[in-house]
């Protein structure tokens, strides 16, 4: 019988986040990333309370909010518990709706980086 070690085999069916996703720690300040698409109406940022329920919000595009807490969700990826400076209401959040940046970064083309 081959030699099969079983936590080799368990590696390889966890989920590993995407190498661009940025991980944050309790205390750091991020900004909410919802950038409102052209065409598209303004619509909240996707929160939810401890529970995981649905909350509404006025949270806004490169907003400054402290990152309180965190959970490890397995299919949904890290949800971060934040906190809004300006008057200290707090939510749970996704990762992908936070970023590092005030701004959001310029999207590179294509052929600016095929041609170096």
């Amino acid at each position: 019988m081959p030699f099969s070690p079983s936590h080799m085999r368990a590696s390889k069916l966890v989920s590993q986040r995407p190498k661009k996703t940025p991980v944050f720690s309790i205390g750091r300040y991020a900004f909410v990333n919802w950038p409102r698409a052209a065409g598209r109406a303004p619509s909240p940022v996707p929160t939810t309370d401890g529970a995981g329920m649905p909350i509404a919000n006025d949270l806004v595009d490169g907003q400054e909010v402290e990152i309180v807490s965190w959970r490890p969700r397995a299919r949904e990826g890290v949800a971060y518990q934040v906190r809004r400076n300006t008057d200290g209401s707090e939510w749970w959040l996704a990762v992908t709706y936070l970023r590092r940046l005030r701004e959001v970064p310029p999207l590179v083309e294509a052929d600016a980086v095929a041609q170096g």
